[in-house]
């Protein structure tokens, strides 16, 4: 068995986790899918609105940005609703979805024009930590670390939005938007809203399509297109900014 069977397996076993310990007892029937943007940048406020199992369309949806009402749209044949937003301050910008009577909310993510983003791979960065507390420790203080100098933005490739947010809430890692893996056009939608992509922490795959996008790229797994790294420690060390230079002068005499 090879070393990229075993970390496929890993990745595996770490989706299957997430998706057991996040099971409710409902299905969610108005999804807000998270976003990020930066400040007078539009951005589509995107839901969708589902039956038990599939998606149901032509439904009447109240959106609302941080308890004000926004607008009242109306749900596409495929169940998907869309309204343009244009964030006038940075920060949080809690969205939620009412249609009748159920209610989602989503976040989006208003980052200023000189802020730094670092993306972390939901999946690839994290699924070592299913086996080890001291890893998961690890994980989390590094996080919280950085998002002390940077905005932090999860990326989640398999398990989606709703679940990799409630193992992360329960994990405590720091609060931020999650978004879903589209490819390489995730980073270019990034890119085109004037988002600073700094630096990008997960598996060999996700690296790899971040090449021509992300400048910073870490993988605990074996990669020609990033640098690998031994543990978070090391990442927080190589992400850490520096402080201002000391002057080597000495005072006139």
């Amino acid at each position: 068995m090879n070393l990229s069977f075993n970390k496929l397996m890993l990745a595996v076993c770490f989706s299957g986790t997430l998706i057991l310990t996040s099971v409710t007892g409902t299905r969610a029937e108005v999804v807000v899918f998270d976003g990020v943007t930066t400040v007078q940048t539009p951005i589509r406020i995107k839901v969708l609105t589902k039956g038990r199992i599939f998606s149901e369309g032509g439904r009447l949806v109240d959106l609302y940005l941080d308890d004000n009402h926004l607008k009242k749209i109306l749900t596409g044949a495929d169940g998907y609703g869309y309204f343009k937003y244009i964030p006038q301050s940075p920060g949080f910008k809690e969205i939620t979805a009412r249609a009748d009577g159920i209610s989602a909310s989503g976040l989006i993510l208003v980052m200023g024009k000189s802020e730094k983003a670092i993306i972390i791979d939901v999946e690839g960065a994290f699924k070592d930590t299913i086996f080890s507390e001291k890893l998961q420790a690890d994980s989390r203080k590094v996080v919280k670390a950085l998002s002390q100098d940077y905005q932090v933005i999860y990326l989640s490739r398999y398990v989606g939005k709703d679940i990799s947010k409630r193992w992360l809430a329960r994990k405590d890692f720091p609060k931020s938007a999650v978004l879903r893996w589209q490819g390489p056009n995730t980073f270019k939608k990034l890119d085109k809203r004037g988002v600073h992509l700094y630096a990008v922490i997960g598996s060999a795959a996700l690296i790899s399509a971040a090449k021509k996008h992300i400048e910073h790229r870490y993988t605990f797994e074996e990669s020609k297109d990033g640098k690998i790294v031994k543990d978070w420690d090391e990442i927080l060390n190589l992400l850490k900014p520096s402080g201002p230079a000391v002057s080597q002068e000495k005072d006139p005499v």
